[in-house]
């Protein structure tokens, strides 16, 4: 009959086992791949949390210092001067030709400030998400309309289910597999006015749904996620 020895150590302790029981063995190796297994993604879940954490500290820091900035601008500013206004020129009759010579409807200052509100609330409302979101996407912003039935086919429940659906679109559609918070609620917002605050992204993190990519050139300067294929199969199998 075979007897089955093992020894293991670890710093000053060690273990000695010596069996004839084949069915122990099996047993005690499964026992320490599950183990081992575990202590792996709690380890992971664990540095992915400390890494969200950092960098929610920094963008709240980044938020502070441009609200400061702001504020000192605007103090910097002098008040208007309000002045009667002259009299208005009377207009003389249009012509056919005044058609060609009409302003356009939409100026290309309007537009930038319209893109300038949208990232102000965009930022406000990731950095303060217990706050109601009341904006609604304007009629000029062009909607993804493929994206708008790709979301209104699935079941939706939770915010999370936005959040997986679409990073699922991104990788899948845009072939854009890496994402930033923002991207991801800029997408989100521009369509379907919803934002996912930094919590639901812990959520997806510790069910091991996203997990966050390392910068390593330190040029993007905001963490980058990507789906897992853990992730992937959820989606697929709803």
């Amino acid at each position: 009959m075979a007897t089955y020895s093992f020894r293991i150590k670890k710093g000053k302790y060690q273990l000695d086992l010596s069996t004839t029981d084949r069915e122990l063995v099996v047993e005690q190796f499964e026992l320490w791949v599950k183990q081992a297994g575990e202590y792996a993604r709690s380890r992971k879940a664990k540095e992915c949390k400390n890494i969200v954490n950092t960098q929610i500290k920094a963008e709240e820091e980044i938020t502070k210092k441009n609200i400061e900035a702001q504020l000192a601008r605007k103090r910097e500013i002098p008040e208007p001067i309000f002045q009667e206004e002259p009299p208005k020129p009377v207009e003389s009759p249009k012509s056919d030709l005044d058609i060609f010579y009409a302003p356009p409807a939409e100026t290309v200052a309007q537009k930038a400030e319209q893109s300038g509100v949208f990232d102000n609330i965009l930022e406000h409302s990731m950095n303060n998400p217990q706050t109601e979101l009341s904006f609604k996407t304007s009629p000029s912003i062009k909607k993804d309309n493929a994206f708008l039935n790709y979301i209104s086919a699935r079941k939706i429940e939770r915010k999370i289910d936005y959040l997986l659906l679409t990073a699922y679109y991104f990788t899948q559609y845009e072939q854009k597999p890496r994402f930033t918070l923002k991207q991801l609620n800029a997408k989100l917002m521009q369509n379907i006015a919803v934002i996912i605050d930094h919590s639901v992204l812990q959520e997806a993190i510790n069910r091991d749904y996203i997990e966050c990519l390392p910068d390593l050139t330190g040029l993007i300067g905001a963490s980058e996620y990507r789906l897992t294929a853990y992730g992937e199969k959820v989606i697929l199998d709803e």
